[in-house]
C-alpha cells in the first residue's frame, strides 16, 4: 500500500519514467526488464525498486528469520573437488575431527542459545560412519528439542533412510558443478 501511495506521487511529479511505472505493476518480468530495473542509478527509482521487492519478499517469506546452528565436526573430506577448501589435496589447510562429546556439547550450547535446529557438517569423512551418525541423531534428539539436518556428501542410501530413522528431519546434499 505504501508503495501504490509513493508510486502515485512520484507520478504525480513527473519524474517516474513511463517504463518503470509499468514494470514495477507487472507480475512477469523479461530478461531486458530486469536487465533495465538493475540499471536504474536515480535514487528515487531505486528507492521504488527496494520497496517493490521488499513487498515480494514480505509476501513470500514474511518477516521471520530462521536461525541454523551449524557444527563443522569435520574438514577432513575424501573428494578433491577443484573450488572447495575441504578438498584431500589442500595440504595447507589444519585438518580436525570433533569428538562425539564435543558435538553432543556444542549441539546444547546451540539450544541453550535458543536456536532449534542443529546443521551437523562436515566434508565427505567416513570416519563418522554411519552407526556414529545414527548415534549421534539419537542422543542429541533424546536430549533436546531440536529439528536436525546433516550435510555430510554422497553416502550410501541406506544411510540416509537409517538417519531419517533415527529422527533426522533434512538432508542437505550439495551439487555445485557439474560437466
Amino acid at each position: 500500500m505504501r508503495l501504490q501511495l509513493l508510486l502515485a506521487m512520484v507520478i504525480e511529479m513527473n519524474t517516474l519514467s513511463p517504463n518503470l511505472e509499468s514494470l514495477l505493476t507487472r507480475d512477469n518480468l523479461k530478461k531486458e526488464d530486469i536487465v533495465f530495473l538493475l540499471s536504474l542509478e536515480d535514487p528515487v527509482e531505486v528507492k521504488l525498486l527496494y520497496r517493490k521487492a521488499d513487498e515480494i519478499r514480505k509476501e513470500y517469506c514474511g518477516d521471520e528469520v530462521h536461525l541454523r546452528g551449524i557444527i563443522e565436526f569435520s574438514n577432513n573430506c575424501e573428494q578433491d573437488c577443484l573450488y572447495c577448501g575441504l578438498r584431500i589435496s589442500n595440504l595447507s589447510l589444519d585438518r580436525y575431527r570433533m569428538s562425539s562429546d564435543e558435538i553432543l556439547a556444542t549441539a546444547e550450547h546451540i539450544y541453550k542459545a535458543g536456536i532449534k535446529t542443529i546443521v551437523l557438517q562436515s566434508g565427505e569423512d567416513f570416519e563418522y560412519n554411519h552407526s556414529l551418525i545414527t548415534e549421534l541423531i539419537k542422543s542429541t534428539k533424546s536430549k533436546l528439542d531440536v529439528a536436525i539436518t546433516l550435510s555430510l556428501g554422497e553416502r550410501d542410501f541406506g544411510d540416509y533412510d537409517e538417519w531419517k530413522k533415527a529422527g533426522a528431519d533434512r538432508y542437505l546434499l550439495k551439487h555445485e558443478t557439474a560437466n
